[in-house]
């Protein structure tokens, strides 16, 4: 009876071990268990984008490395921040910084840069064009209620380097969701200056806004899709560690010929949205 019991005490300790074994090493391949990543091809690209700022230390390093995991598993070729901070912003030091090893290029703004864009070619024969825009100081100026000439600049700035985008995909990159002001109570000189930004970005084929505090009601979605990264800054009124791991987090995309898939991925590692946008005029190719 005492060998029975002993043998399936081991049995038990080396099953437990097995599975915290594969928990770790294959548990992330997980992350992306739905249907819409089975149309992968084998010349996607994956990148993330993530929204930066304070985070206590611990949960920080929890987050680059569960963006570590994936950007292995996923080949993911670089990171998109959406901090108005730039290249000193904190999570982007402490990548750099502590010995991680998500060693990728990170895009991100650059203060008093103005719009700029970040041409990637894709790996089949596209490309991708990037453009960030320094929407905190347009917020601010919107905010005033004046149309001022440093406001019609950037916008001028913006348009200038749309033209020039000749992607195949173009996305934008905001720290502050710009259409917010186009809701009735705003400013009419705010809601204009919103509306000009909308139609610059559809006038030259934005396929995608990414913002970091979020989408409003004014963005077209038949025209292009807005897109919230998790943010820390979102959630420092939840109380429950639980919600803020919930709400934490950061997107993972997947870019093909024909579509553009976001993954959101909380710091669980929960894949929690997924939004599909379709190239027009390939939809059936």
């Amino acid at each position: 009876m005492k060998k029975s019991s002993w043998g399936c005490t081991v049995f038990i300790q080396l099953s437990l071990c097995l599975i915290v074994y594969v928990s770790l090493h294959f548990g992330h391949q997980s992350l992306l268990s739905s249907n819409d990543d089975d149309n992968a091809g084998a010349l996607d690209l994956h990148f993330i984008s993530v929204s930066c700022g304070f985070r206590p230390l611990q949960r920080q390093t929890r987050l680059l490395r569960l963006m570590e995991r994936v950007a292995e598993t996923y080949k993911a070729k670089f990171v998109v921040s959406t901090s108005e901070d730039g290249e000193e912003d904190l999570l982007l030091l402490n990548d750099t910084r502590v010995s991680s090893t998500l060693k990728l290029p990170w895009y991100t703004t650059k203060k008093g840069s103005g719009s700029f864009r970040e041409h990637i070619e894709l790996p089949f024969a596209g490309s991708l064009d990037v453009v960030f825009v320094d929407t905190g100081s347009l917020q601010k100026q919107m905010m005033s209620g004046s149309l001022n000439g440093s406001m019609i600049s950037q916008l001028k700035e913006l348009t200038k380097v749309l033209k020039a985008a000749d992607g195949d995909w173009r996305i934008v990159v905001g720290s502050d969701p710009l259409f917010a002001y186009t809701l009735s109570n705003g400013p009419e000189e705010a809601k204009g200056a919103a509306r000009t930004f909308q139609q610059i970005t559809i006038k030259y084929g934005v396929n995608m806004y990414i913002s970091e505090k979020g989408c409003s009601n004014g963005a077209n979605e038949d025209s292009f899709t807005c897109i919230m990264v998790p943010n820390a800054s979102e959630n420092r009124g939840l109380t429950n560690d639980s919600e803020r791991e919930m709400e934490d987090g950061f997107l993972l995309h997947r870019v093909s010929f024909s579509e553009f898939v976001t993954y959101t991925i909380n710091l669980s590692g929960q894949v929690i949205d997924t939004r599909i946008v379709k190239q027009k005029g390939k939809e059936s190719i």
